[in-house]
């Protein structure tokens, strides 16, 4: 039964010593194969709800303290099943998680059952502690990851329109005064959250069997550590988790994109559409709402898709009037950018409006 207590439900052992090899654009965590994005485990964190995980470590803290043979193995099992199924660990303890889902009555009989309760009755009050304290790193960085990205992209439009140009994560950062948190006392004001000291060495990784990748690998003891790596790298190569516009929930927006919505269904869609339909919707009525160029479009285009539809247009005729509409609306709308008062607003919308209207 040692093997059973001490190597195979002492969590707190150095198989927490994860082993994460960084590459160009993914990183690997011990000997799995799968690769994940940068910002893939900070995302699914901050939207994770840490009520259940929490319940059920008081569940095993209470078990501990009253001594309570009957509900404490249960209650450590529990407990380590979620543990292992938390953002992170469920990257490298999957062979836990995969052990506690058997029930404890059909796995611990007889002697065995004995000294797995004086387990977790000694060296199990130690892994609750170390259970709780993963607790803890999860409100924190909650809190203050939610408030550095928040602040560090509120003043930059996170969906890049036509022709505008993006501006740099660093410069995003940088101009909103938020460079001094990404090193010394990282994300936080109590020195115990200092930003890591890493040792890093190289390794060449075997992708396919076919492909390799030059890799840095690093080692991590603490689960704000690795946040931390994987922010700032993901960070460095255009990965960043955004709050959605729609929704609220996090989502990882990867190199190159720009979006103010995720692509997750829509809460209360009755059409089952996603967030970044839904807002594609409300951005675009805004838009015609506020632009006299843009409702003139549309007024146009609605009158002469009607007419595709009762048959009066033919599709082509229809396309060719579109591409050129399209044209004259982009003109226009540069010109009414440039326009310095309401009358001169005012012809450029006529003017154009008499020039998609002439069909």
């Amino acid at each position: 039964m040692g093997v059973l207590g001490k190597d195979l439900f002492d969590i707190d052992r150095p198989r927490t010593h994860v082993k994460v090899q960084f590459g160009q654009s993914a990183y690997w965590v011990e000997y799995d194969p799968t690769s994940h994005s940068y910002g893939e485990v900070l995302t699914e964190l901050l939207n994770y709800d840490a009520t259940q995980y929490e319940l059920t470590l008081s569940i095993l803290e209470q078990a501990i303290e009253e001594k309570n043979v009957q509900a404490a193995p249960q209650a450590f099992m529990a407990a380590v099943r979620n543990l292992s199924s938390l953002p992170y660990f469920r990257l490298f303890l999957s062979d836990l998680r995969q052990l506690n889902e058997r029930s404890v009555d059909n796995f611990v009989v007889g002697e065995a059952r004995a000294a797995f309760e004086e387990y977790i009755f000694s060296d199990g009050q130690r892994d609750a502690a170390y259970m709780r304290e993963q607790a803890n790193a999860v409100r924190f960085i909650q809190e203050r990851y939610s408030w550095f990205l928040t602040e560090a992209f509120q003043r930059t439009a996170f969906e890049k329109k036509k022709g505008q140009r993006k501006v740099p994560l660093a410069q995003q950062i940088y101009e909103n005064c938020l460079d001094a948190f990404l090193s010394g006392v990282s994300l936080g004001k109590s020195p115990e959250v200092d930003a890591p000291q890493v040792n890093i060495q190289y390794a060449v990784l075997e992708i396919d069997g076919e492909h390799h990748e030059l890799v840095e690998k690093l080692y991590f003891d603490r689960l704000e550590d690795f946040i931390y790596v994987e922010l700032m790298r993901g960070l460095q190569r255009g990965f960043v988790p955004k709050r959605c516009a729609n929704c609220g929930r996090w989502f990882l927006q990867m190199p190159g994109a720009s979006y103010n919505y995720c692509d997750r269904l829509a809460p209360n869609s009755e059409e089952s559409k996603t967030c970044r339909e839904v807002g594609s919707t409300k951005s675009f009525r805004a838009k015609v709402l506020n632009n006299k160029i843009w409702a003139v479009h549309q007024r146009a285009y609605k009158k002469y898709f009607a007419r595709t539809k009762k048959g009066t247009m033919s599709k082509t005729d229809f396309l060719s009037w579109e591409t050129e509409s399209e044209r004259l609306r982009d003109k226009a709308l540069a010109e009414y950018g440039r326009a310095k008062t309401e009358d001169e607003k005012t012809a450029i919308a006529e003017r154009l409006r008499e020039e998609l209207n002439r069909q």
